[in-house]
């Protein structure tokens, strides 16, 4: 009995808070999605700026108070894409079945005090006791709910949307990571760790509450835009486009499109996990020093923010497919650039970050063309299938990066490979077929 009546207050103050939000939407005139958005962005900010990018300014400090190798302190870093792999068809589904919000709380919850565990390791094996099962746990997870919700809640302007949500990535890099580069060279790796903890338990968790998982669920309609009657003059001007079938997950999984586009992404994560990591490392030895290193971050992730809503409007207006592969092709320039250079000025490596933070920039318009090829009901579960995927295909970059430069003392065969990884992935999303929105799936083979 217990437990029933306070599962009916939980769903009588959700009930409450979805009313006072229909009230702010209509007092303001600003539709909920745009929130839904900003929320986000702050999720996603905080996702890579204190642990996507943020961990290759912990790197070398974790690396020399345990006395590791390159390929020691890699290796949870690989280890956390199997994480990746286990988990993300688990959270997609989760994310289907419970909501974006329950998902965000618990995985904000775990990824905090995750953080406040890691400022306390002393061992090894303690740091990957804990950076695998309490860290990657809750925040690879993180953009899961953020991500599923803003496709949900935008059709026509769903491109912009995910952009602008997807700007939080960089906005992280371009503000936290800095900050982490600060407080690690100020008052050292373990503060700035139970600081970045305390802040992801303050901000997240409540934010949590906020990710309603449709606009249909606070009695809206995706984007805004009110129903309108076949009947209705305005219905030629309003009417909206055609929009995909939902494809449930058997059927997108037969489809040619579906695979050619994770492999698309597969190989982008594959360098970016292989390389950012090592970006402060690889940095150095280009003649840059560590400090001056920390900070280019955020140049890298200046231009990501740039980036990535320019591709999302331009998305929405023209084929999101060769909107996508075109940056693939500058990181891919970027990366060529780099392997020709023996030692680096400080304008040079800003020139050759700027070109691979294009590339991305473009995460936000390939889920966006995920949610246009196979609908909104099971994007959850597809999204999740296809980090599987991801994931699968990068792990190991970060632990391959650790060991070249163990045995060469270089980067060199990390980079050129990269660059032609970058080139292929364009190549794939350039070609990118279209499944059409009426037809069934296209079988493979």
């Amino acid at each position: 009995m217990h437990r029933k009546g306070v599962g009916r207050e939980i769903t009588l103050i959700r009930k409450e808070w979805a009313t006072e939000n229909k009230l702010i939407h209509r007092r303001m005139n600003i539709f909920y999605g745009w929130w839904i958005v900003a929320i986000s962005f702050v999720i996603h900010s905080l996702s890579t700026g204190l642990y996507w990018l943020g961990f290759s300014v912990f790197f070398l400090p974790i690396s020399r108070d345990l006395d590791l190798s390159r390929t020691a302190a890699s290796l949870p870093f690989t280890l956390r894409g199997i994480v990746g792999i286990l988990q993300s068809p688990f959270v997609g589904l989760l994310v289907d079945r419970l909501g974006p919000a329950k998902v965000l709380f618990l995985s904000a919850a775990v990824g905090g005090l995750g953080f406040l565990l890691l400022s306390r390791v002393d061992t090894y094996t303690r740091f990957l006791i804990v950076f695998l099962c309490v860290v990657s746990l809750g925040m690879t997870s993180f953009d899961a709910p953020t991500t599923t919700a803003t496709g949900r809640w935008f059709t026509r302007k769903r491109g912009l949307a995910m952009a602008l949500a997807y700007m939080g990535f960089a906005f992280g890099g371009i503000v936290l990571t800095p900050l982490l580069a600060l407080g690690v060279n100020t008052f050292g790796w373990r503060t700035t760790a139970f600081g970045a903890g305390i802040g992801i338990l303050v901000v997240a968790l409540p934010l949590a509450t906020r990710l309603y998982r449709s606009p249909e669920a606070l009695g809206l309609q995706p984007d805004g835009v009110p129903p309108v009657r076949e009947t209705d003059p305005e219905w030629s001007r309003t009417a909206p486009e055609p929009v995909p079938r939902d494809y449930s997950v058997g059927e997108a999984l037969r489809t040619r499109t579906y695979w050619i586009l994770c492999v698309s992404c597969g190989l982008r994560a594959t360098v970016f996990m292989g390389i950012s990591l090592h970006l402060v490392p690889i940095m150095t030895w280009k003649g840059l020093n560590e400090e001056t290193a920390g900070f280019l971050i955020g140049a890298f992730a200046f231009v990501w923010l740039i980036a990535t809503p320019v591709m999302g409007w331009a998305g929405d207006r023209w084929s999101k497919t060769r909107i996508a592969a075109t940056p693939a092709f500058l990181g891919a320039l970027a990366m060529f650039l780099l392997v020709l250079l023996d030692r680096v000025e400080v304008w040079q490596m800003v020139l050759l970050l700027a070109l691979w933070a294009t590339n991305e920039g473009s995460w936000a318009l390939n889920f966006a063309i995920l949610a246009d090829q196979f609908g909104r009901k099971h994007y959850g579960a597809l999204r999740g299938v296809m980090l599987m995927a991801i994931n699968l295909m990068s792990f190991g970059s970060p632990v391959y990066t650790g060991w070249v430069f163990d045995q060469t003392g270089s980067y060199q065969w990390v980079i050129a490979p990269a660059g032609v990884l970058l080139g292929v992935a364009g190549l794939l999303n350039w070609f990118l077929s279209q499944v059409h929105p009426n037809r069934p799936a296209l079988q493979l083979g």
